[in-house]
Parts: C-alpha cells; sequence; structure tokens
C-alpha cells in the first residue's frame, strides 16, 4: 500500500479518536470503554489471521516486540482514558503532538541518534514551554485537570519511549501480526480491571456504543496497524508530520461537535507547542526558506 495513504489514515484517525474517546465514556466508565473497545479490535485482528490464513510468528525477538507494543497499548490508553475525563479532546491532540520531541530524545538514549543541534533543541524547549503555559493555566482551575494533564503528558512519553524501543527491536513481521500480538498481551489487563473495579456492564448511549465501536475496528486495528507501518516504512520526517497537523483538527472537532472552547492562556500555550515542533521538525534553514 501507498504510503502517502496509510500517512493520511493515520491523520484521519489520529484526529478523531481524542474526541471519540470522550464520547465513548458518556454514560459509562473509562474501564468498560477501553475493555470493550480492545476486545472487540482483538477479535477483528484474530478474524483477519484466520480469513487470511496466517500464523502468529512466536520467535524470542517477535515475543518481545508484542510484549513491547502491547505494553505501550496498555500503559498509554490507561492513562488516556483516566485524563479524558477531566480534559478536553483538543488538549488531549495538543499534548501528544510533543510526541515527536519526546521520541527524539528517547532515541538519543536508546538509539544513540543525532539529536543535540540547535534547531531540535529550541524545538524542544519551545514545545516544552507551552507546555507549561498550558500547565499553569489548570494551576488555576481543580487539582483533577491538573491530574488529567500529568497523566496524558506521561502517556505521551510512554507512547514515544516505546516506539523507539520498537525500532530499536526492529522485528521483520507483518503490522497486522503486531497489532494481534500487542492487543493479546494488553487486552486482559484492561479487562481485569474493568472486573475488578466495577464488573458489571452499563447502560450506555447510542453515541457511546458508535464511538466504542469507531474506537475498536479505526481506533485499536487499522490506527495500530498503520501507525506500525508508518514505523517501519517511512521516514522519520514523514512520520514526523502526523502530529503537527492532527492537533489542528482535533480542535476544530471539538470546537465543532462539542462545544469545547479554550481561553487565550491555553490558545498560547498551543501555538508555542506548534512553532516548536516545527521548528523542531524542520530546522532554521528550512524555515528561512519558506520565510524568504
Amino acid at each position: 500500500m501507498p504510503v502517502i495513504f496509510v500517512f493520511l489514515s493515520v491523520v484521519a484517525i489520529w484526529s478523531t479518536t481524542p474526541l471519540a474517546i470522550v464520547w465513548s465514556t458518556l454514560g459509562t466508565s473509562p474501564s468498560f470503554g477501553v475493555a470493550s473497545r480492545m476486545l472487540i479490535g482483538l477479535g477483528v485482528c484474530l478474524l483477519l489471521l484466520l480469513i487470511k490464513r496466517q500464523k502468529l510468528t512466536l520467535t524470542p525477538l517477535s515475543l518481545r516486540n508484542y510484549f513491547y507494543a502491547g505494553l505501550g497499548i496498555f500503559v498509554t490508553l490507561s492513562l488516556v482514558y483516566y485524563a479524558s475525563q477531566n480534559l478536553a479532546s483538543g488538549i488531549i491532540s495538543i499534548v501528544f503532538g510533543l510526541t515527536p520531541i519526546m521520541t527524539g530524545v528517547f532515541a538519543l538514549i536508546l538509539l544513540k541518534d543525532k539529536f543535540f543541534s540547535v534547531n531540535k533543541i529550541l524545538g524542544l524547549l519551545l514545545g516544552l514551554g507551552g507546555l507549561v503555559v498550558i500547565f499553569s493555566h489548570s494551576l488555576t482551575e481543580s487539582k483533577d485537570l491538573i491530574r488529567g494533564l500529568l497523566a496524558i503528558t506521561l502517556s505521551m512519553a510512554f507512547q514515544a519511549f516505546i516506539s523507539v524501543k520498537l525500532k530499536q527491536i526492529n522485528t521483520q513481521i507483518s503490522v497486522l501480526e503486531t497489532t494481534t500480538g500487542a492487543l493479546l498481551f494488553s487486552t486482559p489487563w484492561f479487562v481485569v480491571i474493568w472486573f475488578l473495579s466495577e464488573g458489571t456492564i452499563p447502560t450506555i448511549t447510542m453515541k457511546a456504543a458508535l464511538s466504542i465501536g469507531y474506537l475498536s475496528i479505526f481506533g485499536s486495528v487499522i490506527g495500530f496497524m498503520s501507525y506500525y507501518y508508518l514505523i517501519k516504512r517511512a521516514s522519520v520526517k514523514v512520520v514526523g508530520i502526523v502530529p503537527l497537523i492532527t492537533p489542528i483538527f482535533a480542535l476544530l472537532l471539538g470546537s465543532a461537535l462539542n462545544n469545547e472552547t479554550l481561553t487565550l492562556t491555553q490558545l498560547g500555550g498551543i501555538v508555542l507547542v506548534l512553532i516548536g515542533l516545527g521548528y523542531y521538525e524542520y530546522g532554521k534553514k528550512n524555515l528561512n526558506r519558506i520565510i524568504s
């Protein structure tokens, strides 16, 4: 499949996922929302393997790949669903926009990639400065909002770590196998947490049910497969463009469809994050060309 189509699908899914997560918990709980999403997603992946008559690769290296991918799904989504109770979908997307910068930091540590160039350091500082501005606004609000921001920031950082770890492992298996293996590792933990915390199936709204269905098919199956495909096949530059685009669409969708509003302070922080991302990805030379 052409990389451009995969890229566009990731942009579309990442732009809509934060709002769908917020909607999926309407009338229900985060633990039920994420557990049901993972169960349906896993069922779809197993069905695809059956249709394709394909078996999971079970070498030690592939099992290690499944473990880290599954750990990434479990930790990242647990924190995202917790944060979604108190944060607007646009803010969730903006914080996740810092993923390329955090990925660069972990790539320096794990892969010994070059990181400390002037544009990357300035981009990192601008992005973190924007995050500080967003946090500073929350200090005047509620403790729940602060906890939500801390949770989504940790979630973003852990996803960045996992993406670099998967690059380091570098298994030669299909994205369907990676997605299925990751869901096999992570889904039981989501179910256990739901069972221990509640164990009952709530009456949910139609909007929540449709959101869970969307997240199961597009967010979990197509989204994960496309993301793993980009990690393997696309350049770092291409993957890095995604977080630059998705927060804009996520903010527009949250405003248009969920009546989400942002203060001037939050908007200032968002602008700093986006400027930092742009400077980090393209550097001073490219930005000078655009200006001139």
